[in-house]
């Protein structure tokens, strides 16, 4: 039951208030209708009231089954029928019932489209019309009812009730709009309050924007760092005074033109290859090489390549290029790296001729006192006793002098006379030349060649002089009687020569600074007093020269070994001597 007597409630606001006040109209005219039929009089009116019901009613029903549209046509059409009927049949124009037109018309209004209301209303106005021509002329069958004031307290009734609903809930409509729209005119007015202070604060970004990027541009303009955009093909983009200077051009000129307009073909294609890496990985690139400018001048930078993202698919399609003029940097490098060597140079010399008088000295004296003792000695077995000390000391002057030479050859020798070597054959022939060093110490020299040894491409006279020089030192550094070992092996690609003794060994805080030159431990001294401490020097100068390695191990009182590693393949080029 409850269903029955609930208010509609649509998913439309406005069907739901035209469904309401169609409900509250249609309970209040059953009501009316219900009151009113005791009162009937007549026959018409026993059939009016019970039919009226029957149509409300039904309408009633058809509103609380969700069909709204029917109820309201049925309820519309139905009372419009009714009242008709009632007027023609009771009264005429004088029917109290006719004022029910204006419900017919208020509700096709409320209901329906303007053309349906149009209907109704011209419907209506057409009855009266016939009703009044009716009743003048006297050819309608019309009687007053005694029921006449009655039926007038019932329509007035009626049609105030009704009136009083639609407004009310028209009115209660109004309120709830008028209530809404109140709340909405001050949100837009907040709204409007936080959009206009939004506006403010876009604007003020604006021109804060605005100042920051003419403080930008400034700055990208006028900095010492070129600063260049470039696009797929090497396109100049945009570029800042310091890039365009370089470039010999200006800013306008040179914007829209292609970096191989401006640079030499291949700086250029190089260049642009750099940059498409950079476009293509995403990822930044720092690089330091040399260019030369379209006034010739070489110039030395260190370039940064930054990828530009395109934010339409988040791809670099242009970048922006950092370059830094580095040249007079490398300029007072490379006067410093002069200045070092120089003062290198001044310092070895120094050390040289100290050195030199010191080592020298020696020889010259026991040769001064060999022969003025050679003048007074009786005896020819005396005589050639000194004449042996005299050429001793002339061989180790000849030893000073050749290892002098040698290491200042080896400081401005320009390109090395490079051959394939058979390395077997030159330690060989080295051994021969020591065969009588060997032989007067009782030294037992044991060589093992790799009979499938490849051969070495280098300089055959410094390589000579570095096997000597390390053969000679592991004869002359080994007890009378002890073990020299040389032996040859292919280690993958390389050529692997290991020469070993048993001598005295080094001390391992030594073996760090046995390449210096001058450079001979104390217990060097000690053993043999013949040495230049130029040997090893010598050996470190032509191994690096060939591009190979030298490695020592050595333990005191049990010997040394040195192991030197040549690339089996040399090309000519990668030999010449370092700067």
């Amino acid at each position: 039951m409850r269903r029955w007597f609930a208010q509609p409630q649509l998913a439309d606001e406005y069907e739901t208030f035209a469904a309401r006040v169609l409900h509250y109209s249609l309970l209040v005219l059953m009501f009316i209708a219900l009151l009113f039929i005791p009162f009937a009089s007549s026959l018409v009116q026993l059939v009016f009231f019970p039919a009226l019901l029957v149509v409300l009613g039904y309408c009633y029903y058809l509103l609380h089954s969700g069909h709204i549209r029917i109820a309201s046509l049925g309820f519309v059409s139905g009372l419009w029928l009714i009242v008709t009927v009632a007027a023609f049949s009771i009264n005429g124009i004088l029917n109290a019932s006719l004022t029910s037109y204006a419900i017919v018309i208020t509700f096709s209004a409320l209901f329906f489209s303007s053309r349906t209301v149009i209907i109704f209303t011209g419907l209506s106005v057409l009855s009266a019309v016939i009703l009044t021509v009716g009743d003048s002329a006297g050819f309608l069958p019309l009687s007053t009812t005694p029921l006449y004031i009655a039926d007038r307290f019932f329509q007035l009734t009626a049609l105030f009730t009704i009136t009083g609903i639609l407004l009310s809930a028209a009115s209660r409509v109004i309120r709830s709009n008028i209530g809404r729209i109140r709340k909405h005119e001050e949100t837009l007015l907040q709204r409007n309050r936080e959009l206009e202070a939004e506006i403010a604060e876009r604007r003020r970004i604006e021109v804060d924007l605005r100042i920051s990027e003419e403080k930008y541009r400034l700055l990208f303009q006028n900095t010492s760092v070129m600063a260049a955009v470039y696009g797929q093909d090497g396109e100049i983009i945009l570029l800042n005074n310091a890039a365009a200077e370089i470039f010999g051009g200006t800013v306008e000129t040179l914007i829209g033109r292609n970096m191989r307009d401006v640079l030499d073909l291949e700086d250029a294609e190089s260049a642009i290859k750099n940059q498409l890496d950079v476009m293509q990985t995403g990822k930044p690139n720092i690089s330091e090489s040399q260019i030369t400018l379209p006034n010739g001048r070489e110039v030395s930078y260190l370039r940064q390549v930054i990828p530009l993202p395109d934010p339409a698919n988040n791809k670099a399609s242009q970048v922006l290029v950092l370059t830094t003029d580095q040249t007079e940097k490398h300029r007072a490098q490379q006067q410093e790296r002069e200045l070092a060597l120089a003062r290198e140079k001044n310092d070895f010399m120094v050390e040289f001729f100290s050195t030199l008088s010191h080592d020298l000295k020696t020889p010259l004296t026991v040769m001064k006192t060999s022969i003025y003792l050679l003048k007074r000695v009786d005896s020819a077995e005396k005589r050639q006793q000194k004449i042996d000390q005299i050429d001793m000391q002339i061989t180790l002057l000849e030893k000073y002098i050749q290892d002098m030479l040698t290491i200042s050859q080896l400081d401005h020798l320009p390109v090395l006379d490079n051959s394939d070597i058979d390395v077997n054959a030159l330690i060989s022939k080295v051994a021969l030349s020591l065969q009588s060093q060997i032989e007067s110490r009782q030294i037992n020299f044991e060589f093992q060649p790799d009979v499938n040894l490849d051969c070495v491409r280098g300089d055959e006279e410094q390589l000579q002089r570095l096997f000597m020089n390390l053969i000679e030192n592991a004869i002359n550094y080994t007890p009378n009687g002890g073990r020299v070992w040389v032996n040859t092996k292919m280690v993958e690609k390389t050529i692997e020569v290991d020469i070993k003794d048993s001598g005295i060994g080094i001390e391992a805080d030594a073996i760090p600074h046995i390449f210096d030159r001058f450079y001979r431990t104390s217990k060097a001294q000690g053993f043999h007093d013949n040495g230049t401490g130029l040997g090893l020097a010598i050996v470190k100068s032509i191994v690096d020269m060939h591009k190979a390695t030298i490695d020592v191990k050595s333990q005191l009182d049990e010997g040394t070994t040195f192991t030197i590693q040549f690339p089996a393949t040399i090309t000519p080029e990668s030999i010449q001597q370092q700067p």
